[in-house]
């Protein structure tokens, strides 16, 4: 198991070893991991050059988390000098700035060492696209990461990079990070900005629902990533300056902690339930007060609303935005857009309805939680599944209509931070559960993570999973 970040971070202020030794380091972890298809572009040379900066900027008394941490970023945010496709043929022109985000790490001196893969325009929990082809999980071929940040779960499952930056609409932190072993969270919508995402989303029906947030191998690993993106660029309409709180000052024995697994929508396998019932009992055993908890009846239209949401013109908009050949889109892009799993909207006031609809099950859900610090569910009904396939054993018919995705869907809908931790391995792969806070309590969302981590060994628990692979060193001297 590579270093966390944060140990990385303690490395380099000792000067064990460079900044630009640590990139050519995970350049050639990349290579080791090519054939996953997770990482889509990348720009050694500039890499090194930007290595090369964070060592003189140490070397001029700078520190920080993030000097001189390679980091890898969904493809769906805009980094100069590499493209930006989202994984679509549509978008040929090359960014000519960075999204915030990528702006905020590399001023904080993270050097940026690929782009990573995604479904097209992020539409997909299966990551694969016309442009740059399909992602494989890192310990089973036949199996998907998950998506839409699929090629960021898949690339940091395989420990192939220390950190990155995915984006959530629907649960595409959550459940790559679940099906790959990884801490991800999802912030309070509003938390971080989305400028200079592609395509941008904030005008369209999908308003707030799509977020930025970290992705990696430990707790305090994203969370000093959070502190990076958190804040307002006075450009994204939707994020205001409010304090990130801190997760070290939460008292884990003051949390009035709720978990369920049954929500009415989805049939989690016996593995996901047992995951969530043990995350509960460490909480428990950490000195929460702990309960089962029934969600509100809201939580049953989450996943309809959410496609409602994204088909509100009946996928004009999207097909306007990437065409509509055949050929230039994988067949379940085509089947979504053209087929939505719960009908679009036949006019404005149509559409209005389906605002008025979410924001009324955002209310419900975030009054019901305000019974509680943090409720633990779980992020998918079952682990990854085979390419192709729904999880949980879901009808193959069934696939386009996400259910076993409920659990994200609510969360995404009520605008609420949270995260995924792994909790259990079944089968060799892993079972991850989410951890949902309060609106604008990334705090307690993180302490709780925290709790879990300790609990059950965090990304170790996968140490045993990854398959051995050859180094590129070791292949060219063969």
């Amino acid at each position: 198991m590579e270093p966390t970040i944060e140990e990385w971070a303690k490395r380099l202020r000792e000067r064990e070893l460079s900044a630009v030794e640590l990139c050519r380091h995970y350049l050639g972890r990349l290579d080791d991991a090519a054939h996953l298809n997770a990482v889509v572009a990348r720009d050694d040379e500039a890499a090194l050059v930007a290595a090369a900066e964070a060592d003189a900027r140490r070397s001029a008394g700078e520190d920080g988390p993030l000097l001189g941490i390679p980091i890898t970023v969904k493809d769906a945010l805009d980094a100069v000098g590499m493209p930006c496709r989202s994984g679509s043929l549509a978008r040929l022109d090359d960014p000519v700035r960075d999204a915030e985000v990528v702006r905020r790490v590399k001023d904080a001196g993270a050097v940026v060492v690929g782009k990573t893969n995604m479904p097209e325009i992020g539409l997909s929990y299966e990551t694969d696209n016309r442009v740059y082809g399909r992602t494989d999980h890192p310990f089973d071929p036949t199996r998907t990461p998950g998506g839409s940040s699929g090629g960021e779960g898949a690339i940091l499952g395989a420990d192939a990079s220390p950190i990155g930056i995915g984006t959530d609409g629907g649960g595409s932190i959550r459940v790559p990070s679940a099906f790959c072993g990884l801490f991800g969270l999802r912030p309070t919508t509003g938390r971080v900005p989305t400028t200079g995402a592609w395509p941008p989303g904030r005008a369209g029906s999908m308003f707030d629902l799509t977020c930025v947030g970290p992705m990696g191998r430990s707790k305090a690993d994203i969370a000093a990533l959070l502190r990076v993106l958190a804040g307002p660029d006075l450009v994204d309409p939707f994020v205001p300056p409010v304090p990130l709180g801190d997760p070290a000052a939460v008292d884990v024995t003051r949390l009035r902690v709720g978990w369920y697994v049954d929500d009415g929508i989805a049939a989690p396998l016996p593995v996901v339930r047992a995951a969530v019932e043990s995350a509960a009992t460490a909480m428990e055993r950490a000195g929460a007060a702990v309960a089962e908890v029934r969600p509100p009846d809201a939580v049953r239209r989450a996943t309809e609303l959410f496609f409602r949401a994204t088909a509100a013109d009946g996928g004009d908009g999207i097909l306007g935005l990437v065409g509509d050949r055949p050929e230039d889109h994988v067949p379940q892009f085509m089947d979504l857009v053209l087929n939505p799993p719960y009908g679009g909207s036949t006019s404005a006031v149509d559409y209005f309805g389906v605002l008025q609809a979410m924001f009324d099950l955002r209310a419900d859900v975030r009054r019901w939680m305000s019974g509680y610090d943090v409720v633990l569910v779980p992020v998918c009904a079952g682990p990854a599944p085979r390419h192709g396939e729904p999880p949980a054993g879901v009808p193959r018919e069934r696939y386009l209509r996400y259910e076993s995705f409920n659990y994200t869907h609510t969360y995404s809908v009520a605008g609420l931070p949270a995260g995924a931790a792994p909790v259990a391995v079944a089968d060799g792969l892993p079972i991850g559960v989410q951890v949902v806070g309060p609106a604008w309590r990334e705090d307690l969302v993180l302490a709780a993570l925290g709790v879990l981590e300790s609990a059950f060994g965090g990304f170790a628990l996968t140490d045993g999973l990854r398959p051995a692979v050859a180094s590129a060193a070791d292949r060219a001297g063969a």
